[in-house]
Order: C-alpha cells, then structure tokens, then sequence
C-alpha cells in the first residue's frame, strides 16, 4: 500500500476566493472602524472550522471554548498586522495553532492530542491509494495508525489531507519552511503505511 510522496496541491476554488474576499473585506473593517459587527460576523464564521480544529487538541469543551475564544481576541488584536499575503483563514489558523500549542502544552495533554478523527468517518478522507473498505473495522484501523503519530506529523495531515490546505500555506500556519512541511508528510505517510501494514499481515 504505497503512500503518495507528495502532499496534493489544492488550487483556491471560486467559492474559496468569495469566502476568502469576505474575510479579508471583515479584516479591513475591523482594522479601519474597530467594527464589532464584523468581528461578531467572523466570530460566528469561524466557529466551525476553528471548533473542529481545537477538537483534534482536547475534548475538554471548556477548555476549546476559552482557547476559540483566545484566538478571536487575538484577530481582534492584531487585525492590523494582517498584511494580505496569504488568505485569511491560514493567518487565523496560524494564530490559533500558536494558541492551542500553549494550551496543550500547559495541560500537559500531549499524548492525546491532534486526535484526527473523534467520532468521524474518515474512511473516504484518507488521500492517496490507502485502501479503505469503509467497514467500521477499517476506519478504526486508520485512526489508530494516525492516532501513534507525533503531534508535529498529526497536524500537517491534518491541515493537508482534511483541511484541504497546500504544503505553502501549511507552512505559514505552522511557520516553517515548505521543504519542512513535506518532510513531515513524507515521514508521516510511512508510519501509517508500517502500522497498517504490521497489523493487516499478523
């Protein structure tokens, strides 16, 4: 079962660019006129997406509530450093990855964190030519082989393989270089292509 050795690409679709102009229009309002009509639209906007994220780091709802809305305080904040380079969503997921790695590290949870899946089904999300039946069975045995990868590898398949993010703008989420990114996913692919392999041959 071989593994893609290179991270997809996803090109930005037109629903995207609508999405990511309405964000950016938002930014601009909150950064011009302090507008907190715009910043309770993008509040509510990002709940979803932002929510599903802090969940790969706990399942503690109180603590996921405090931690979203840390982040939100901190767009608020810094509205005026967003310099339009990237689209908005990964300049708040990089604010929130740098947020939920110092909550995680301060509950000293780390062993359970970046739980991909939860509850989901996740038997028609794994990219590449991992063959996957759809059985509960499967989808389990998927999950468990994400769930021994470091925090580090569990994000980047995370943000690429399920959040539909390229290698450049995982990078600017996680601040590290491209090439980096890759590493990641290469090493991340092979772990999880030993663990389904180990357990399917036994």
């Amino acid at each position: 079962m071989a593994l893609p050795e290179q991270a997809r690409i996803v090109p930005i679709s037109d629903e995207e660019s609508r999405r990511d102009n309405a964000d950016r229009a938002l930014i601009e309002r909150i950064t011009a006129g302090r507008d907190h009509t715009a910043m309770e639209t993008l509040y509510v906007q990002y709940r979803p997406r932002l929510g599903s994220f802090l969940r790969r780091l706990t399942y503690d709802n109180s603590l996921i509530e405090e931690s979203y809305n840390d982040v939100m305080l901190k767009v608020w904040d810094k509205a005026h450093q967003y310099k339009g380079q990237s689209k908005v969503s990964s300049w708040v997921f990089s604010i929130a990855y740098r947020t939920c790695l110092r909550m995680v590290k301060k509950q000293n949870v780390r062993q359970r964190t970046f739980d991909m899946f939860g509850g989901r089904d996740v038997a028609t999300d794994i990219p590449g030519d991992i063959s996957v039946d759809g059985s509960i069975e499967q989808t389990d045995l998927i999950s468990r082989a994400i769930d021994t990868l470091s925090a580090k590898h569990r994000l980047v398949i995370e943000l690429s393989y399920f959040s539909g993010y390229s290698t450049e703008e995982v990078g600017q989420i996680v601040h590290c270089p491209t090439n980096t990114v890759k590493t990641r996913l290469h090493h991340a692919r092979k772990k999880i292509r030993s663990f389904v392999e180990e357990v399917t041959e036994t």
